[in-house]
């Protein structure tokens, strides 16, 4: 009894988090609704859609997000369950406060500047009251949505590639075995057995493994060992990291074998190209951001950030676009596609509005890139392309672009924004 009691004494106490109890039952329920087929599977899905920030209802029928499609009705459901998350007082609407909490929580995994906070908050709050209602929240709740779907799309694709790149590089080996296989090859061109090859040694050692890698990716990989840029090769010190870094140049390679013919993808890089008229291969953030706007790929400015968040970008405040590009064509594929599965087929939203909206601005601003902002609105309210509340959620939307407003970047946000509106005023 004694040395019961000594070791409830001393054992070691933990403290129980208050939300936990609350987390255990959702999941329970979530579990008893799905009736999972691999559990395991189905709470990982689950764990993940709560540290994204989204509802975990998100994974019901284990679809979720990493699904080919989304359907309209767990769209919907994950939008509100959205909103009454951040709706802590129950009021029906998110305020200032509310509405900075969401933004704030999902600045880090979007990458928007903390700066943009208000001015999304402006451009959610159509009838300029200072709080969103539910209404109000549909169209970034949307957006938010789908740049998380993007995203979740992206990283399933890049593991798939890795793995490819894997397979390619062991062909069933372990990671040891692998490494053993590169140290004897390396060994048999190091005929001195220095430990040291030349320039031209390690690239027939790497060529002749016959990975498919270019002249420049191979390049790559001797400027990350040769440190001193001596000219010499230590391969034992690239045996530790061989496989990492020859994985990632394989999959960076495949990205690129997989764009070879790929519309967009070479529009971008004829775009980036002209824009980097020092051909550095680089390009700063902003510049980046700038192109995504002026390529008329209609992506709002938080899609938009949602894309340049996939960027390494460098210590200087470079991206290197060649290996940004791969990621980028992904991401915006991924939000066509969401768009897709949301599409409703009411004339109201479909292609023919579409077309009838960029006519109908065509000729309210013929040639001009700027207006004023008031000419701006008031010529949109003098074409009648959109309703009197649409036009007052266009207004909140277009001041924040300041006195001068860019024609193609406002045309492209509004049609986004009626569009939003108009497939919600539909259900």
């Amino acid at each position: 009894a004694n040395s019961g009691a000594m070791a409830s004494k001393f054992a070691k106490q933990f403290q129980i988090p208050p939300e936990f109890a609350d987390i255990l039952k959702e999941f329970t329920r979530e579990v008893l609704r799905n009736q999972p087929a691999d559990i395991v599977e189905f709470a990982a899905k689950y764990f993940d859609c709560l540290a994204n920030g989204l509802p975990a209802d998100a994974t019901r029928g284990q679809n979720g997000m990493d699904g080919p499609d989304m359907a309209l009705d767990d769209i919907e459901r994950i939008i509100k369950e959205l909103f009454e998350k951040y709706d802590k007082d129950k009021s029906g609407f998110l305020d200032t406060v509310e509405f900075k909490a969401l933004m704030n929580d999902l600045q880090e995994r979007l990458d928007f500047p903390k700066d943009e906070v208000l001015r999304f908050l402006a451009e959610a709050d159509i009838n300029s009251d200072g709080q969103v209602e539910y209404d109000e929240f549909i169209p970034l709740a949307l957006q938010i949505i789908q740049g998380m779907y993007a995203k979740k799309r992206l990283e399933h694709h890049i593991d798939e590639v890795e793995q490819h790149a894997q397979d390619l590089l062991v062909h069933g080996m372990s990671r040891d075995e692998f490494t053993e296989l590169v140290s004897s090859l390396f060994e048999r061109m190091d005929s001195d057995g220095s430990g040291i090859l030349s320039k031209q040694e390690f690239v027939t050692a790497l060529t002749s493994m016959d990975l498919g890698l270019t002249r420049r990716e191979i390049n790559s990989v001797m400027f990350q060992i040769d440190q001193d840029q001596d000219g010499n090769i230590s391969y034992r010190e690239f045996l530790p990291v061989a496989f990492d870094l020859l994985v990632k140049l394989t999959s960076l390679h495949l990205l690129d074998t997989e764009l070879e013919n790929d519309e967009l993808a070479q529009y971008l890089v004829d775009l980036f190209k002209a824009r980097d008229t020092d051909m550095l291969g680089t390009l700063s953030v902003e510049e980046v951001r700038d192109m995504l706007h002026q390529a008329m790929l209609g992506l709002s400015r938080m899609q938009i950030y949602a894309v340049i968040s996939e960027a390494e970008v460098g210590s200087d405040g470079q991206i290197a676009y060649a290996s940004f590009i791969p990621k980028a064509v992904v991401l915006i594929r991924s939000m066509v596609s969401f768009e897709k599965s949301i599409a409703n087929d009411d004339h109201e939203v479909g292609p023919e509005a579409e077309d009838n909206f960029s006519f109908v601005m065509d000729e309210a601003f013929p040639g001009a890139e700027t207006v004023p902002f008031e000419e701006f609105m008031g010529r949109l309210e003098q074409y009648n392309v959109i309703s009197a509340r649409e036009l007052r959620a266009a207004r909140n939307l277009v001041q924040s672009f300041g006195p001068d407003v860019p024609i193609e970047e406002a045309k492209n946000q509004i049609w986004n924004l009626v569009k939003s509106m108009r497939r919600h005023a539909l259900q």
